[in-house]
């Protein structure tokens, strides 16, 4: 008879995207010798961009003690054992977990992107099934976990994260528009622009979106021009007089050395919300909205899938098959940056009150955050949970334990473990293991909270 865990360490897969931080500079690189272990070194020529924990096929995770065994297979053993009964029965064509869980190490700008709701992923599953290789829809959210992001900031002193997020309000797309010549010259439709100014509504909005990035794939030197235009105002001195017009241009100047020329300089800065987290705090993403993340360390936790329509920062040809799918699916929500803000609450199973929980309007996941120090407040115990948790020690070192079994497990900053469902979790700081013995972090992603 197979011998059940409860408690299971875990080897997470790590992504290497041009994006991300370089080197050892990369959260993602720092915590994979235990993330990812077996081996793993750091070329500090390479971008590690993300560490994936979870069961999705373009970064399954596997266990740590055999790397052969993915941990969806050991599931599929067993679904009720390992997933739970609700979730079983939820979602009974699957032994899938329901949520992919990640590290993010942002260095420059992610493609402008949306990710599709269920029945359009349906559809481009069907029609490019080597680009969608899921059907499933991706509501995130992102939790700023990184330190102040100092000279490369654009925000206050505490500033961790930064990044766009939805449409700005309607009246300060007009504004923009009638305020910045540069943007209305590279859009390239002076009647589209004024019939906008006149009476802003999401339809036109849509229009002007649209014709905007349509002309970057397709007539990009025009749009590279005005973009290049605008920079030399910038640059000589020339203020850009509009709300927060300083910000706005230390923006277009930091996407632009990024991205030269690329219409999601115009895109990005002049039509969508710019966030500023500090530690701690998150945003939501729903399906259809439009995003990219520019700087910060963060965890990410999604609906399992990977599917992603790109429109800007990107290879022209690359981009130019997804733009009038990109366009067509947005939801084009044109509110204040504080729509998307997701509020950290305490966590209600928390006996010691140092969790707290980040909840979306999804039944996938709860993420949670424990934090710990040596002053007293260096134990936590969570209640079980009704589906499958995965946490990762993000600071410190830490002793994980299990109400069943009575198993335990001792893990460096890094380390990442499943437990399964029906198990209360206790987690204990370990002191004097170095600089970092006084502190303590773990983060969590789980059904059924």
């Amino acid at each position: 008879m197979t011998t059940h865990k409860n408690l299971i360490r875990l080897k997470a897969a790590v992504q290497e995207y041009d994006w991300g931080r370089t080197g050892s500079a990369s959260l993602a690189a720092r915590l994979g010798g235990n993330a990812i272990g077996h081996g793993f070194q750091i070329d500090e020529k390479k971008s590690y961009a993300e560490i994936w924990m979870g069961t999705h096929t373009n970064g399954p995770a596997h266990l740590f003690d055999d790397p052969s065994t993915s941990l969806l297979s050991l599931i599929s053993t067993d679904p009720r054992f390992y997933l739970g009964e609700t979730l079983v029965r939820k979602w009974s064509i699957t032994t899938h977990i329901p949520y992919l869980f990640k590290v993010l190490s942002i260095e420059k700008a992610l493609p402008l992107q949306a990710h599709p709701d269920k029945g359009l992923a349906e559809q481009l599953q069907q029609k490019d099934p080597s680009n969608f290789v899921d059907a499933n829809h991706k509501p995130e959210i992102a939790v700023c976990i990184g330190d102040p992001l100092g000279k490369a900031r654009i925000g206050d002193k505490d500033t961790a994260f930064t990044g766009f997020v939805g449409f700005r309000p309607l009246d300060e797309i007009k504004t923009f528009l009638q305020k910045v010549p540069e943007l209305s010259h590279a859009i390239g439709d002076a009647m589209l622009v004024a019939s906008f100014t006149q009476d802003p509504s999401t339809d036109l909005l849509k229009r002007i979106y649209g014709t905007l990035l349509k002309r970057g794939a397709e007539a990009r030197g025009e749009v590279s021009s005005a973009i290049t235009k605008l920079e030399e105002r910038i640059k000589n001195g020339g203020k850009l007089s509009i709300p927060n017009g300083d910000e706005l241009a230390q923006l277009v100047l930091k996407v632009n050395a990024q991205y030269p020329g690329d219409a999601g300089v115009l895109a990005t800065t002049f039509f969508m919300n710019f966030a500023k987290l500090k530690k701690g705090e998150a945003i939501y993403i729903g399906a259809d909205e439009v995003h990219a993340y520019l700087e910060g360390d963060i965890i990410e936790c999604m609906a399992i899938s990977d599917n992603v329509v790109n429109a800007a920062f990107d290879a022209p040809q690359s981009l130019a098959p997804q733009i009038n799918t990109f366009v067509e699916m947005l939801t084009y929500t044109a509110r204040p940056v504080s729509h998307w803000a997701l509020p950290r609450e305490p966590y209600p199973h928390s006996r010691e009150g140092r969790t707290s929980q980040y909840n979306p309007p999804l039944e996938e996941f709860v993420v949670l955050g424990t934090l710990l120090d040596s002053k007293g407040a260096g134990t936590e115990r969570l209640g079980a949970m009704g589906g499958p948790t995965i946490g990762i020690v993000m600071k410190g070192k830490a002793r994980i334990a299990v109400s069943k079994g009575g198993e335990q497990l001792e893990l460096d900053e890094g380390g990442v473990v499943f437990v399964a469902p029906g198990n209360d979790i206790e987690v204990e700081l370990l002191e004097g293991r170095g600089s970092e013995g006084s502190e303590g972090e773990v983060w969590w992603s789980c059904f059924g909270a």
